[in-house]
């Protein structure tokens, strides 16, 4: 979707997204991270428009779908990218 809007919106998502699962190697702060950064990235790239709102409200419900993960990842649970199952 982000792609959709503008190509470096979706860029600078995906590219914050790789960046911080390869260096705290946890796939949903990866996710909450990059969906902080995309409104942001909206605003300044597209402008305070109908865009905009979409994507912080969809950010907004990433946030709300990961409070598990959010959870985990305060209480240290939380699984690790490339992290073998027990």
């Amino acid at each position: 979707m982000l792609f959709g809007i503008d190509w470096r919106v979706g860029l600078g998502t995906l590219a914050t997204w790789l960046i911080i699962a390869f260096f705290v190697r946890y796939s949903s702060l990866a996710a909450l991270v990059a969906a902080a950064f995309a409104p942001f990235a909206t605003a300044l790239i597209v402008g305070m428009n109908a865009y905009f709102v979409a994507v912080l409200v969809i950010a907004a419900l990433l946030v709300w779908r990961h409070k598990e993960n959010i959870a985990r990842l305060i209480a240290g649970t939380e699984a690790r990218i490339g992290a073998k199952k027990a």
